[in-house]
């Protein structure tokens, strides 16, 4: 089956973010046309969900044929991350301040 074959524009009605996690808990979800709480922000306030699985690339094998229908999408999980966050290490002690302190 193609992608074209499972994926239309009208199967997929705008959902609240919180309709979005009930409805398909605990999985990565290819949202598009959401609207953000404001502009730049990560909260979605509404979205179409166009493919949903239990990995990333899952999510997004409904519409990876389908660049022109749907330029863009956002992938995101609904459950809670239980691997730690990727952040930078950054240490500033008094050495690192000296330099700003002249």
């Amino acid at each position: 089956m193609n992608a074209a074959a499972r994926v239309t524009t009208d199967e997929a009605e705008p959902l609240p973010w919180g309709e979005i996690c009930a409805r398909y808990p605990d999985q990565f979800v290819c949202l598009v046309d959401d609207v953000h709480a404001e502009p730049r922000s990560p909260e979605i306030v509404t979205a179409r969900v166009v493919g949903h699985g239990s990995t990333h690339d899952a999510a997004f094998e409904s519409i990876r044929d389908l660049p022109k229908q749907f330029p863009r999408c956002t992938i995101r999980f609904t459950g809670i991350c239980s691997e730690p966050l990727i952040r930078p290490c950054l240490v500033v002690d008094d050495e690192a301040l000296e330099p700003l302190r002249s």
